[in-house]
């Protein structure tokens, strides 16, 4: 084993020379006095070797493949998100918010009728059953949008379900 010194000495070269090989990735940075003579000339010759041949020189090839294993993983992703979105795993963020939005209009709508609606009903009762029927009113409402509009697979859709799903 060697230090930066001793292989610069032996290789012919200046330490600027080797510090550029190191940064380049030719070769391994080791600990104080760890480099092998044998295995810095090699790197260096196959170095210089595939830049006179016009390859460019190793550590290039090393970033070109590093980024060609990048490019292969990044469109196998795309090809499994695309095959996800065929398979209907995925749905668009424009058609959600779609949805989204039909769900709360429809309910806001639900809401702001309550009044007009149990106004008569209401009228000349007792506290009690003004709380009582409100909130049997609200409840009516609240779990009509917990329903969902389109059943899962294997369930059975109601008429009212039905109707909807063909308004949308």
């Amino acid at each position: 084993m060697s230090t930066i010194s001793e292989v610069c000495k032996w290789c012919g070269i200046s330490r600027p020379t080797f510090h550029r090989a190191l940064n380049r990735g030719v070769v391994g940075k080791k600990p104080r006095g760890q480099y092998d003579l044998q295995e810095v000339a090699r790197a260096l010759i196959k170095d210089g070797q595939a830049m006179k041949g016009g390859h460019g020189d190793y550590a290039s090839k090393l970033a070109l493949s590093e980024a060609r294993a990048a490019l292969a993983r990044e469109q196998a992703i795309a090809v499994g998100m695309k095959n996800a979105v065929m398979r209907r795993e995925y749905a668009s963020l424009a058609l959600v918010q779609r949805q989204v939005e039909i769900m709360f209009a429809a309910f806001r709508e639900r809401i702001l009728s309550i009044p007009g609606k149990l106004a008569a009903v209401c009228e000349m009762r007792s506290r009690d059953e003004v709380e009582l029927v409100l909130r049997d009113e609200c409840w009516d409402a609240l779990d009509e949008l917990s329903r969902p509009i389109i059943p899962m697979e294997g369930e059975a859709m109601s008429l009212t379900q039905r109707h909807r799903c063909r308004q949308l």
